[in-house]
């Protein structure tokens, strides 16, 4: 008799980084080079670079749109070795859901285009935590904007497929989780508690002025900064939290 164990295959994580050239404000954001000076380095290519540096994140997909804009996109992303799925520009929801079933993931972690300084550490730790609970959608909050983070079973991306209708549901992923947590999905959030300073800052890319913050710190700490390292250059510098600070963020 053989009494070996055989333990179930861990879970696929894949990270799914939306993306798209057809920005109103910023048009193309996600190819601008980042810092400044170096313009082979795209805010495309921190955001792959940093998802690969996840533990916990086994295959990273670009998830971009079939419109011949995204060519470029896409083609930088191939490039950088990375691999691309593309699919509807409006219906997110849809392009998601196809891209993790097409390669076979278990869980996503929802990263966009233009966040460019997520850190690896808190992916792999909200990851734990989607485990720890067996939840079907785990959210972080009390981080700077563009840098938190959402993790998503696949099961529950396709029941979101299968049901949401409302235009916002399908072109923002997740939505109608957030609209049907307890007996449809578990869903929990992780609170991270951090300075004001570090927590109030605008991290993403809309305007030119989110653009100026990002260089300033893409140019001035190493490659692979995280959180504590944006800290502690803020804590030196406050003025960097006055650069893109009115800057309006749109809801979901």
């Amino acid at each position: 008799m053989d009494d070996t164990l055989v333990l179930p295959p861990k879970p696929r994580v894949g990270a799914i980084i939306q993306a798209r050239m057809s920005s109103t404000r910023l048009p193309g954001k996600a190819l601008l080079a980042l810092p400044l000076h170096i313009p082979e380095t795209t805010v495309l290519h921190h955001v792959i670079h940093r998802a690969r540096q996840a533990s916990a994140v086994h295959q990273v997909i670009v998830a971009t749109s079939t419109q011949p804009s995204d060519d470029l996109l896409a083609k930088l992303a191939t490039e950088a070795g990375t691999t691309v799925f593309r699919g509807d520009e409006q219906d997110v929801l849809s392009r998601f859901y196809q891209a993790a079933e097409l390669h076979k993931v278990d869980v996503v972690i929802r990263l966009t285009g233009d966040n460019p300084a997520i850190d690896p550490a808190y992916i792999d730790v909200a990851i734990a935590h989607h485990f720890a609970e067996q939840a079907d959608y785990t959210l972080t909050t009390g981080l700077p904007l563009g840098t938190n983070l959402e993790v998503i079973s696949t099961p529950a991306l396709g029941r979101a497929h299968e049901q949401a209708t409302r235009p916002e549901e399908r072109e923002h992923v997740t939505p109608y989780l957030r609209r049907n947590p307890g007996g449809l999905f578990r869903i929990q959030t992780v609170p991270f508690v951090l300075p004001g300073l570090v927590q109030n800052l605008r991290l993403t890319l809309d305007y030119p002025s989110d653009y100026a913050l990002l260089h300033l710190l893409f140019s001035h700490l190493p490659t692979n900064f995280g959180l504590s390292e944006v800290e502690e250059l803020v804590v030196k510098y406050p003025w960097l939290t006055q650069i893109n600070h009115e800057n309006e963020q749109l809801k979901p």
